[in-house]
């Protein structure tokens, strides 16, 4: 039974990490993720005082915030077509 792929230099990936870790990898702010996990939109293991992220589960959570790229380049040239006084 394999439990975990190892990278290119023999070492097992990290899959649990801390709050200041897990702040590091998705770039939002400490209180952000405190408050994300305190509320269920994020989920976390809580360990004694520890509060531990699951990388896999946060790259899902961040997956599903991504927004569409056409929506947006529809909404941008909207706005420039009305900036200018023509639709594109």
């Amino acid at each position: 039974m394999k439990l975990e792929s190892k990278d290119k230099n023999g070492v097992i990936p990290e899959r649990y990490v801390n709050i200041k870790q897990a702040s590091k990898y998705t770039s939002l702010p400490v209180t952000t993720l405190y408050e994300w996990a305190s509320i269920g939109k994020i989920p976390s293991i809580k360990l004694g005082r520890r509060v531990l992220f699951d990388l896999h589960k946060i790259d899902e959570i961040m997956a599903t915030l991504e927004r569409p790229y056409l929506k947006h380049e529809k909404t941008a040239n909207k706005i420039i077509g009305d900036l200018h006084g023509n639709g594109i």
